[in-house]
């Protein structure tokens, strides 16, 4: 009973999509990067009222970004096959 049990299991788990690991890496990351995302989310507030569309926050984006991507490197490239 316990071999058909895991049997269905492997063929369900077969059956699946892939899951992304990243997308889970991600989310434990971003509590590390706490402060680029505060200067980002600064940054937004401070040109909020800009209608000239001249002001934005790449820089304070991608530095967030970086910040969860380099977090995520260390400990996905472990889990790829």
């Amino acid at each position: 009973m316990i071999i058909i049990m895991v049997l269905v299991t492997l063929i369900q788990m077969a059956d699946e999509d892939p899951v992304d690991p990243k997308k889970y890496l991600e989310d434990s990351c971003k509590p590390k990067c706490v402060k680029p995302l505060l200067e980002c989310q600064a940054c937004v507030k401070r040109i909020q009222g800009d209608e000239s569309g001249h002001k934005h926050c790449t820089g304070q984006y991608f530095d967030y970004w970086s910040c969860v991507d380099k977090c995520v490197a260390q400990k996905l490239f472990t889990k790829l096959k």
